[in-house]
């Protein structure tokens, strides 16, 4: 099974989605924080669809983007040794970075920063144990990703060895360990657990698996959507995640359930339409959101930080859009000064 795409470093719509889902889940937090619309409003259930399942996309995509870039051969080739210290090298410097920033500014973002919280963040340990040990807001799906990034050698072992059975029996197992916490697992929890038991990982890593799969199905085939056709695709898509029902006021409520399931659906085809969309030259916007991919991990982990900064002294809209565009300048700043570099080291 041919797994080498014929360009690594672009495929498809993948660059602007990435884009698109980090400014939705950056949009959502503060539209959150800084109360810009009333529990239960059409605005207030669209943002919290488009911002949780945007992180959901992320797995999906972090699933696909590395069964479909680092097949077996190349991992072999590369070495164990150098395939972590390239994943670490991508996670670990802006993750430190935000860690950094929370501890020492005393933010409040996560637990208690004792000692044993700071190594298991340092370690990347925290995703087995507790993903919301977390020292940064937002950093639970970092240490779900690390552990990908640490079983990946032997799942791409497997997946060489047992080609696209492996991919789909891993997808459909992790999805129905998944059921009994996504069916009611979380909700038997008292309030202030449930997001705690949301993102274990149970939970979550099945979206991986899904990404996977679907990585799987790319490199079987040459045949890609033309970006128009895959613009039309996903307007129904978008729709399902957009419109004002069924109404919730609790959050939760739209993570969980058979239904969570359907919108976990709906954020896998669109990962789907945008990978298997033909490459070609991008417009003014296109490179605007591609940019905005690259920046994208940045924006996911900062945006906190810049909420903190604007909410004492700026409310409302204009705290928001001042929060936003710091972030999306931090974002930018990191990768230019910290993501790039420590990019090129990887791969040098």
């Amino acid at each position: 099974m041919a797994t080498e795409p014929s360009k690594a470093t672009r495929l498809g719509l993948l660059d602007p989605l990435r884009g698109i889902l980090a400014l939705c889940v950056a949009v959502y937090h503060l539209s959150v924080w800084f109360d810009l619309s009333l529990s239960g409003s059409g605005m207030n259930m669209a943002m919290a669809r488009l911002g949780n399942y945007g992180v959901s996309a992320f797995f999906v995509l972090s699933g696909f983007l590395l069964f479909r870039t680092t097949p077996w051969p190349r991992l072999r080739k590369e070495g164990l040794g150098r395939f972590w210290m390239r994943r670490f090298l991508r996670l670990a410097p802006v993750f430190y970075l935000a860690c950094a920033l929370n501890v020492a500014f005393r933010l409040g973002m996560g637990p208690e920063p004792t000692w044993v919280r700071i190594l298991e963040n340092l370690t990347f340990t925290f995703g087995a144990i507790q993903p919301n040990l977390a020292l940064v807001t937002g950093g639970w799906y970092v240490g779900l990703v690390a552990l990908l990034y640490f079983a990946y050698p032997a799942l791409a072992w497997l997946r060489e060895k047992g080609g696209l059975g492996f991919l789909v029996a891993l997808a459909l197992g992790l999805w129905a360990w998944s059921l009994p916490s996504t069916l009611h697992g979380v909700m038997e929890q008292a309030q202030w657990n449930r997001f705690h038991t949301y993102v274990l990982a149970p939970n979550q890593i099945f979206l991986l698996a899904w990404g996977a799969l679907l990585a799987g199905i790319h490199a079987t085939t040459e045949k890609r959507l033309d970006p128009k056709v895959t613009l039309l695709l996903a307007l129904p898509l978008l729709w399902v995640l957009l419109r004002p029902s069924p109404q919730f006021f609790d959050h939760m409520t739209a993570l969980t359930g058979w239904i969570r399931y359907r919108y976990l659906l709906v954020v896998t085809l669109l990962v789907a339409l945008a990978a298997f969309t033909r490459d070609g030259e991008p417009g003014w916007f296109g490179k605007l959101l591609a940019r905005l991919g690259a920046w994208s991990f940045g924006l996911y982990l900062l945006h906190p930080f810049t909420m903190k900064l604007v909410a004492p002294h700026v409310s409302g809209r204009l705290g928001f859009s001042l929060a936003l565009g710091l972030a999306i300048l931090a974002a930018a700043a990191v990768h230019r000064w910290i993501e790039e570099p420590a990019g090129r080291w990887g791969r040098g």
